[in-house]
């Protein structure tokens, strides 16, 4: 009689723990509080394989009810939270031969010039590089990497190059600015406003019974929604009708409600029309899209896609963008 008794409880409280982590992690994702920064900067998918987990283990022929509610609501999880699930669809690829500009982001793993090297073989218009290298080496790199007409905007740790000729703008505080500002005039006569963004980093942690881990990362996330609200400062005195394109490391995963600061008038391109896994931290296991390429209504997105690296821990993120009619 024993095991049998076991065995009933493990059928009511393994499911149950499962629904309560399912409806949890729920709150967390959907309120997204900064007090919660060390769960949210965690891979939301990550916390369905426990939940299924204790599902699959209160499942019995003859009770099956509660674990398969459980399974389904880790499923509608997925579906309303976890952004690589449904992008996994579309496995298509950029093409440039429709689109007016192809734009990468990278970051260079500390100035690694072997690494910002890389984007050459996809041939871009335009090229974002965080942690950049040293602006001599830049400077030197861009007319090979880009072509002859090719300029560089750089600072102490982002980098800018454009087929153009690049006019860096003013920024408030520039000397602590976690970005770049330029104007950006191409060959062909289009005229755009660039940024290029590196936010505060974090740390992956995964001591979440540490008081520590949960106080430093929602120390981080607080810095972070300011200088998203600086960058949206800065956005906001570009007049409506001139083209924006914004992209960087933002050392924040895909989904999270900081990147809300930005819209209206911008909008994720990998959201859009990307395809296949587009996480891009850390390039030989991706479980995070902290590196993204943003625009507004003057484009449209033809297609976005991660790109894996030789010389990086970052994969590149690859964006082809033509004007809107």
């Amino acid at each position: 009689m024993k095991p049998f008794k076991n065995s009933l409880r493990l059928q009511i409280i393994a499911p149950s723990i499962s629904l309560l982590l399912c409806l949890a992690i729920t709150f967390i994702f959907r309120l997204q509080p900064d007090a919660f920064a060390a769960v949210l900067v965690l891979p939301r998918w990550l916390w369905i394989v426990p939940g299924l987990l204790f599902a699959a283990l209160g499942w019995t022929r003859q009770r099956g009810r509660f674990a398969y509610l459980a399974a389904l609501l880790w499923m509608l999880y997925a579906l309303f939270f976890v952004q690589e699930f449904r992008r996994l669809v579309r496995w298509k690829t950029a093409s440039d031969q429709n689109a007016d500009l192809r734009v990468i982001s990278l970051n260079c793993n500390g100035g690694n010039e072997a690494a910002a090297a890389e984007v050459k073989d996809f041939h871009p218009d335009l090229v974002f590089f965080e942690e950049s290298p040293l602006r001599p080496l830049v400077q030197k790199m861009a007319t090979n990497l880009l072509g002859t007409n090719a300029e560089s905007f750089c600072s102490s740790d982002v980098s800018l190059i454009a087929k153009g000729h690049i006019t860096p703008l003013p920024v408030e505080n520039s000397a602590s600015a976690p970005f770049i500002h330029a104007r950006v005039e191409f060959p062909s006569g289009l005229v755009a406003e660039v940024f290029v963004v590196r936010l505060q980093p974090y740390n992956i942690r995964a001591d979440l019974w540490s008081p520590d881990c949960w106080q430093k990362q929602s120390a981080i996330r607080k810095i972070q929604r300011s200088q998203f609200e600086w960058i949206e400062r800065e956005v906001e005195k570009v007049p409506k009708d001139v083209p924006i394109i914004l992209g960087g490391d933002f050392n924040l995963p895909a989904g999270d409600k900081l990147f809300r600061i930005l819209n209206p008038r911008l909008r994720d391109t990998f959201r859009e029309t990307g395809g296949g896994w587009g996480d891009t931290l850390d390039n030989n296991l991706p479980i995070l899209r902290i590196d993204q390429i943003w625009c507004d209504s003057h484009f449209k997105s033809a297609a976005t896609f991660a790109q894996p690296t030789a010389n990086s821990d970052h994969r590149m993120v690859i964006c082809d963008l033509s004007r809107s009619p």
